[in-house]
């Protein structure tokens, strides 16, 4: 018979397939109690489901490991032989489940976030001051850009998006949904009112306007601007929500946002007159959502995010 035969005939032992670890907390306790109750109890399962066990283990593995007496149960060289090994298993599992038991037991670690530039800076980036308050081990990682992140390749944990998701296995919670409206700074929309109250436009030419740049010009807001107002009217065309937001915030002119950010923004919405109101084709109107991948939904550190944004979101419900 070749040194890696198999043996066969009826003298041939079983070959052992598979030894779970199960047998080797059978045969710990088995030791150190040393008979079939003290198993039974140690266990904590009935002594004849002990007997049962051990007998289905040595006839399982083909060898003797135990001699029985009425009183006793010893074990044998063979089972002796295997207790340290068993020991050494025993606490790999104790180890294994202080592991799972300790792992985030509170929110903490890195979450990275990914959201339009108006938001992360406007919206999330103050807010994680409070955040930072209530779980101070957590660590976010802010990608603000109007890039699409690939959750299913894991380029973020959550994103702000405009758009439900119709694809791939993520989870998505709808924050806001709202029209866009004309807004701009207290003192220049009442350089159109008088006695220094806030004046209604009669038509779109008799203000300034901010609107997105050429990049960016397939965007609602920057679409409806170009079909309503006069381009010499528009003095201002950045990919930078912020450099818009600033612009009209010092006076430059009107712009389009929506309208749960208006007072956030510190802004204000102009009035239309009703016949302008009347002309005028619907203001753009959008959504933002909450996405995050199914499989990290109930991670604590991702969870805490996420019910954090959706706590700070009812801000702007109006």
């Amino acid at each position: 018979m070749g040194k890696n035969a198999k043996p066969s005939g009826k003298n041939a032992k079983p070959v052992v397939e598979r030894l779970r670890w199960d047998d080797l907390e059978l045969l710990l306790a088995l030791a150190r109690e040393g008979t079939l109750s003290g198993a039974a109890t140690r266990l904590s399962v009935n002594t004849s489901t002990i007997g049962r066990r051990l007998d289905a283990m040595e006839a399982g593995l083909g060898v003797h490991l135990f001699d029985r007496t009425p009183t006793c149960i010893a074990p044998t060289d063979l089972a002796e032989s295997l207790l340290p090994i068993a020991e050494t298993m025993e606490r790999a599992a104790a180890d294994a489940l202080r592991s799972i038991e300790g792992r985030e037991t509170e929110p903490e670690g890195l979450v990275r976030v990914s959201a339009p530039p108006g938001i992360a800076n406007w919206f999330l980036a103050p807010a994680l001051v409070e955040l930072r308050k209530r779980y101070p081990k957590l660590v976010i990682e802010l990608d603000a850009s109007v890039g699409y992140a690939d959750l299913a390749r894991r380029d973020a944990d959550l994103a702000l998006r405009g758009a439900r998701p119709s694809s791939g296995d993520l989870v998505a919670v709808r924050l806001t949904e709202a029209s866009s409206v004309i807004v701009a700074s207290a003192a220049r929309a009442r350089m159109n009112g008088k006695n220094g109250k806030l004046g209604k436009l009669g038509q779109l030419d008799a203000i300034e306007w901010v609107t997105w740049g050429r990049e960016l010009a397939h965007l609602p807001d920057a679409k409806w601007i170009t079909a309503n107002v006069d381009p010499a009217r528009v003095v201002l065309r950045t990919s930078s929500m912020d450099a818009q937001i600033h612009a009209v915030r010092a006076g430059l002119g009107a712009m389009l946002v929506g309208r749960p950010f208006v007072g956030w923004l510190d802004l204000v919405e102009l009035p239309l007159e009703r016949g302008l109101a009347k002309r005028l084709p619907a203001l753009p109107s959008g959504a933002m959502w909450l996405v995050g991948h199914r499989a990290l939904r109930s991670v604590p550190r991702v969870q805490a995010v996420w019910e954090f944004i959706v706590e700070q979101a009812q801000k702007f419900v109006v």
